[in-house]
C-alpha cells in the first residue's frame, strides 16, 4: 500500500483514511496525552480491515509501553525506532527474523532484552509533510522547520521526561551531518528541538563557524540553560550574530530551595545573570516556570515581580507534574486526578492538589499571571512595531485559546469542588 503521512493537522475522521489507502500496516505515534487515541486509532483499523496489523511508537510508549498494551495494538516500539522498524517491516514479509527492542501484546518490558542504544538518524524526507508547512508556527517563528542533533540530556533534573526516554544517555550527531541536513531544509525559521543544545560550548562555536563557513542565513530558536548562557556571553553574542533569535530558558523558579529540589544545579542569581545576557545581545527568551503546588498568593507575586524585573514577556508556566518515568513520586490520594486519565498529563493541568489554595484558585492565580506577563504595556509597542499583523494575530488567537482552556478547567474544578 502507499506511504500516507497523517498529521493533526487533518480534520477528516480516520476511519476516512483507513478507507482510502486500506494499509497493511498503521503506525501511530503520540505522547502521554494521545494515548486514548492511539488505541482508538488502532482499534478503528482492526475493526475495518482485520488483517491491517498496527503498530504505535512515540517517547510514552518507550517509556510506559503498558499503557498501550492492548489486543487491538500487534506491536509496540520502545528501544530504536529508527533502525527496528524497517527491519520489522521486512519481518512482516518473511524476510529476517522478529527484530529487538519491539513488544508484542502481553509481552512486559522488564521481562525482554533490548538490544542497546542505536542513534543512528537518517535525514527525513521532508516533501511528506510539505503541504502542511503553512501552518507551522511557533510565536513568532512562522513556517518553522525543526531539526534534532542530539538525543537525552546530560543533566539530571528530577521533573525532567527526557532523561527517562534514553536511560539517561547522550549522544550528539556529527557535526556535519547535522549541517548538510540544515543544507537540505528550505525553510528560514530553524526550531532546533534538543533537549539542550547549548551543553557544549565546544561544539557551540563549531557550530557557529559552519553556519558561517556554509553562508546559512537562517534564524534559530534552541533550547538552553541559563548557566551556559550567563557563563558564556561571547558565544552567544556570536550565535546572535548567525541568526540565534530565541532560547526558551528553563528558569523554572526564582526561590533557591525549589531550584535545589529540582536538581537544577543552577540558582536563581544566575537566572538573572542570563536574561542580562540575552536582554543585551536583544535574543528573545520563552522562560518555563515550574508552579508548585506549595505556591500561595506570595509566591506568585513573587514570580510575577521577577518575570517583569528581568524583562520577561514570554512565559509557560507548568505546574509541577509529576510524569510518569521520572523521580518524581507523589501519592495516589495527592493527585487532582487520576494517571488514567491521560488527556489532563499535559504539563497544564494541576495535577498535585495545591497546599496552601483551593484548585479553582491556583487555575486562577495561574491565568492572573499569564495575564499580568503577557500584557505588560512597555512590551505592547515592541510588539506592534517587530511584528506583522499576520503574526500578532497568530499570538492573540494562541493567547485567546489559552485563556479559555483555563478557564473550562476553572468551571470544571468549581463543579468537583
Amino acid at each position: 500500500s502507499s506511504t500516507c503521512a497523517l498529521p493533526i493537522f487533518e480534520k477528516l475522521p480516520i476511519e476516512y483514511f483507513i478507507k482510502r489507502e486500506n494499509p497493511d500496516v498503521l503506525c501511530v505515534t503520540g505522547y502521554i496525552t494521545n494515548v486514548p487515541e492511539m488505541i482508538s486509532y488502532c482499534a478503528s483499523a482492526k475493526r475495518l480491515l482485520p488483517d491491517v496489523v498496527t503498530l504505535v511508537g512515540g517517547v510514552h510508549c518507550e517509556v510506559c509501553p503498558a499503557d498501550l498494551n492492548t489486543e487491538c495494538i500487534d506491536f509496540r516500539m520502545v528501544r530504536n525506532a529508527v533502525t527496528q522498524f524497517p527491519r520489522l517491516l521486512e519481518y512482516l514479509k518473511g524476510r529476517v527474523e522478529m527484530p529487538s527492542g519491539i513488544l508484542r501484546y502481553g509481552d512486559v518490558l522488564g521481562q525482554v532484552s533490548l538490544p542497546a542504544f542505536d542513534f543512528s538518524f537518517p535525514i527525513p524526507d521532508r516533501t511528506l509533510t510539505e503541504r502542511y508547512r503553512k501552518k507551522y508556527f511557533y510565536i513568532f517563528h512562522d513556517k518553522v522547520a525543526l531539526i534534532k542533533t542530539s538525543f537525552g540530556c546530560p543533566y539530571n533534573c528530577s521533573f525532567c521526561f527526557c532523561r527517562s526516554i534514553t536511560k539517561d544517555h547522550y549522544f550528539e550527531r556529527p557535526l556535519d551531518e547535522v549541517i548538510r541536513e540544515l543544507k537540505s531544509i528550505r525553510e528560514r525559521d530553524i526550531y532546533i528541538v534538543d533537549d539542550d543544545f547549548l551543553s557544549s560550548k565546544s561544539r557551540v562555536i563549531e557550530f557557529i563557524e559552519a553556519n558561517l563557513i556554509a553562508g546559512f542565513d537562517k534564524k534559530y530558536l534552541i533550547y538552553g540553560r541559563a548557566d551556559f548562557i550567563a557563563q558564556n556571553p561571547d558565544v552567544m553574542e556570536a550565535f546572535a550574530q548567525i541568526g540565534l533569535k530565541t532560547v526558551i530558558v528553563g528558569i523554572e523558579s526564582f526561590l533557591d530551595d525549589e531550584l535545589d529540589r529540582y536538581n537544577k544545579n543552577i540558582d536563581a542569581k544566575t537566572n538573572q545573570e542570563a536574561m542580562n545576557v540575552l536582554n543585551r545581545l536583544g535574543i528573545d527568551c520563552y522562560a518555563t516556570i515550574i508552579v508548585s503546588p506549595d505556591w500561595g498568593k506570595a509566591e506568585f507575586e513573587n514570580c510575577r515581580q521577577n518575570l517583569s524585573q528581568l524583562g520577561i514577556h514570554y512565559v509557560n508556566l507548568q505546574p509541577l507534574t509529576p510524569l510518569p518515568g521520572t523521580e518524581l513520586k507523589i501519592p495516589e490520594s495527592e493527585l487532582v486526578f487520576p494517571y488514567t486519565d491521560f488527556h489532563k498529563w499535559d504539563l497544564a493541568h494541576i495535577s498535585i492538589y495545591p497546599s496552601r489554595m483551593s484548585v479553582v484558585e491556583f487555575y486562577s492565580s495561574i491565568l492572573r499571571l499569564y495575564k499580568a506577563v503577557l500584557f505588560q504595556p512597555r512590551f505592547l509597542l515592541k510588539y506592534l512595531k517587530s511584528y506583522n499583523l499576520l503574526m500578532l494575530w497568530k499570538m492573540l488567537k494562541g493567547v485567546y485559546i489559552v485563556q479559555n482552556q483555563y478557564l473550562k478547567r476553572i468551571k470544571q474544578a468549581e463543579k468537583n469542588a
